[in-house]
C-alpha cells in the first residue's frame, strides 16, 4: 500500500525575502496552505486576495499555545518556517518546535533555505544548527533544505547595490552553490505534495542551480559594472560591511557549498545537488536568466 501524501500545509514568516515566494509556488499548484502571521505584520498586503487556497489568520509567535491552536484547528501536518536569522526569528523557533509538537504536526521545515551554517558557537547562523538539536531532541521530524547561496543575494553580498562596484573579497575562485529563490519556493513546494513523508522525515535536501565562483559571477557584469577585488568591503555606506566580508571569506573557504561538511570542512561537489532528481523535468535558472545578465 502506499503512503499518504501530506495534505495540509501552513507557512510562518510569508516574508519578502523567501517566504511569500514559498506561498506563491503553493498556490501556482493548485495546493491549499495557511499563513500565520504576526499580529502588526504588513507582509500579507502583498498576498494574492482572491485565491481560494489561500488562508491568512495571525497568532503571537512568541505563544506556544497560541499557535498549537491554530494548528490543531487546521489539522497542519507540516509547518514551514521562513523567519529570519537577522531579526532573531530562528532563536524563536524553539517556541515554533513546541506548538508544532503539541499540535501533532507530521513534519517541521525550518528555516535554511542557505549555505549549511556552522556548529561551533558564534559560527555563521550557528542558531540553525542549534535549532536542528532542538527539534531532535523533543522528536520533531524536520526536513532541512541548503540551497547554497539566492543569486538575488549576490548583489548585497558583493555590495553592488551599495556601491555600484562588485567587490569580491580575496581571490573569490572557490566555486560555491547558488539557486534562485523561485526555484528554491517551488522545489519546497513540490516535494512536500508528491514525496512520500518516508522520504521527507529527518532528511537533508541539497539542491543548486548552477555551480560558481563569485568571480565567475563578476565576469558577467563586464560592462555593467567594474569588478573590485579587495581584503575587505569598503564600510562607507554599506550596512554590515564586516559581516558581507566574513561571509565572502567563509564562500572562499569552501562554505558556500551545498557539498560543504561542517564537520570535515570538505567540500564533496558532487552531492551539492543530489536532490535536484526529486523535481524531474525542472528547468532550474542560471544566474544569468535570474539576474537578467
Amino acid at each position: 500500500m502506499s503512503e499518504q501524501l501530506f495534505k495540509s500545509f501552513a507557512i510562518i514568516g510569508a516574508g519578502p525575502n523567501t517566504g511569500i515566494h514559498i506561498v506563491k509556488a503553493f498556490l501556482a499548484i493548485g495546493a491549499p496552505i495557511l499563513v500565520i502571521a504576526r499580529p502588526a505584520s504588513t507582509n500579507v498586503a502583498a498576498l494574492p486576495t482572491d485565491d481560494p487556497n489561500l488562508k491568512v489568520v495571525r497568532a503571537d509567535y512568541t505563544s506556544a499555545s497560541e499557535i498549537s491552536t491554530v494548528l490543531r484547528e487546521h489539522k497542519v501536518d507540516v509547518l514551514i518556517s521562513t523567519v529570519t536569522l537577522v531579526f532573531g526569528g530562528v532563536v524563536g523557533q524553539n517556541v515554533l518546535a513546541d506548538a508544532a509538537k503539541e499540535a501533532g504536526v507530521k513534519l517541521f521545515v525550518p528555516s535554511e533555505f542557505g549555505i549549511k551554517p556552522q556548529l561551533a558557537k558564534g559560527g555563521l547562523a550557528f542558531q540553525k544548527t542549534d535549532f536542528a538539536v532542538y527539534a531532535k531532541s523533543i522528536g520533531l521530524p524536520t526536513l532541512r533544505v541548503f540551497n547554497g547561496l539566492f543569486y538575488e543575494f549576490v548583489p548585497w553580498l558583493t555590495a553592488l547595490a551599495d556601491t555600484g562596484k562588485f567587490h569580491i573579497v580575496n581571490k573569490g575562485e572557490t566555486p560555491g552553490s547558488f539557486t534562485a529563490v523561485s526555484d528554491v519556493a517551488g522545489y519546497v513546494a513540490h516535494i512536500l505534495t508528491t514525496q512520500p513523508p518516508s522520504r521527507l522525515l529527518d532528511v537533508e535536501i541539497q539542491i543548486e542551480g548552477q555551480r560558481a565562483t563569485l568571480s565567475e559571477i563578476g565576469a558577467l557584469y563586464k560592462g555593467r559594472a567594474p569588478v573590485v577585488h579587495c581584503d575587505a568591503l569598503p564600510t562607507e555606506g554599506v550596512v554590515n560591511a564586516h559581516f558581507r566580508t566574513f561571509f565572502q571569506k567563509h564562500v572562499e573557504a569552501g562554505g558556500g557549498s551545498c557539498g560543504w561538511n561542517p564537520v570535515t570542512e570538505l567540500d564533496d561537489a558532487e552531492s551539492a545537488s543530489k536532490d535536484n532528481s526529486r523535481w524531474e523535468g525542472h528547468h532550474w535558472l542560471t544566474i544569468s536568466e535570474a539576474l537578467e545578465l
